[in-house]
């Protein structure tokens, strides 16, 4: 008897910031209750190079299941990060300019059934957006509001931009879908939401004014018992649907990308040593390495005067120097030097890249990494 398998789908991970695109220290594992339906599908998940694949037993034919699922399929993993911190100051986790990602933000990753790609050269983007906060299908949503209105409005939608309600009267009857909730003694809110009835999946939580014209809080929240008090770092869902009828057919391709942050490089060069005549010696930040793999090449400007005026180290001469543009984190250093003068060698020849692990700032909008070189 011949056991025989055919892929499901193929899900790689990339990451601009590693030469190779292969990132470091990320994983996917399946929930506990998507192992349970796999295994019941005769389906297996494995590890590979590029990321992960899924595969389902099939007749000789190689084409049908021996266990079919049907067409309307869901499978939820979990992303995990080996070196959180390292990999957040590495990766642009910003879902949008007006959502910025924040440390109690959870990834998550979803295919769109309608966008199925069987390319291996075009494989499908999985959409990415910023989850607010995981939670339980039983909760209280607890909040305040600056203005402190007597009353405002509460509605939940689900994943498809549909209203859906958050509880039952006594009598069984659904509340309606847009509660008016009133003020607290203490100038806060809230309101209990049960979605016990409700598939499990995300949801957006918005908070209107009362004369409903102005979003005053949009939450996006994840709801599943399982998930819930958990560290979660990511989450990915692929879902099959009758409509589109992918389940059992051809191998699909998918791919999560992570792009690289992208900061200003301010050096502050210290003059421990007196290795320059400060106002006399021409000094410059040159970028030898120009235009190589993400790279472009950068020119550095002084900031301020030489020595900067405002900022001194450890009550030392300083100068400071800042690269015209954002520049991206990327595995292979960038080749700068420091010159003096018309010198043919320069002071340092490989000045040091920002740490992966270092602290990122931002000023006036911009990110920046600040790097020390005491000379």
């Amino acid at each position: 008897m011949n056991i025989l398998y055919t892929r499901l789908f193929n899900l790689s991970l990339n990451h601009a910031f590693y030469k190779n695109g292969l990132p470091k220290g990320l994983g996917l594992r399946p929930t506990q209750e998507t192992e349970d339906l796999m295994k019941g599908g005769r389906m297996l998940f494995k590890q590979v190079t590029k990321g992960v694949t899924a595969l389902y037993r099939t007749l000789d034919d190689e084409i049908t299941p021996l266990v079919d699922l049907g067409k309307d399929v869901r499978l939820i993993f979990e992303l995990d990060i080996k070196d959180r911190n390292e990999f957040m100051n590495i990766t642009d986790l910003d879902e949008s300019i007006s959502k910025k990602y924040a440390s109690s933000n959870v990834l998550y990753f979803k295919n769109d059934p309608a966008n199925a790609s069987t390319d291996k050269n075009t494989p499908e983007v999985l959409d990415f957006e910023l989850i607010d906060f995981i939670s339980p299908s039983l909760f209280t949503y607890d909040f305040g509001i600056g203005t402190s209105p007597a009353q405002v409005l509460f509605r939940m939608q689900d994943e498809n931009g549909a209203l859906v309600s958050v509880g039952k009267e006594v009598d069984g009857t659904p509340f309606n879908t847009t509660l008016t909730i009133d003020k607290n003694d203490n100038d806060t809110y809230n309101q209990q939401v049960d979605l016990r009835d409700k598939p499990k999946g995300k949801y957006t939580l918005v908070i209107r004014n009362q004369a409903d014209t102005l979003d005053l809080i949009t939450k996006v929240v994840y709801v599943d018992d399982n998930f819930a008090g958990k560290d979660i770092s990511g989450i990915v869902d692929i879902t099959y649907n009758t409509s589109e009828g992918h389940m059992y057919g051809d191998t699909e391709e998918y791919v999560i990308e992570f792009a690289s942050k992208e900061t200003v490089w301010k050096y502050l060069i210290v003059n421990k040593s007196n290795v320059f005549n400060l106002g006399v010696d021409t000094i410059s930040l040159q970028d030898i390495s120009g235009a190589s793999g993400p790279y472009v090449a950068n020119t550095f400007a002084v900031s301020g005067a030489i020595p900067n005026a405002d900022v001194r180290v450890n009550d030392l001469d300083t100068v400071i120097f800042k690269s015209n543009i954002e520049i991206p984190f990327y595995e292979v250093p960038k080749t700068l030097q420091l010159k003096k003068n018309a010198l043919v060698k320069p002071v340092i020849s490989h000045l040091p890249n920002p740490s992966y692990s270092g602290v990122v700032k931002e000023e006036s909008g911009q990110l920046e990494s600040e790097i020390y070189v005491f000379v």
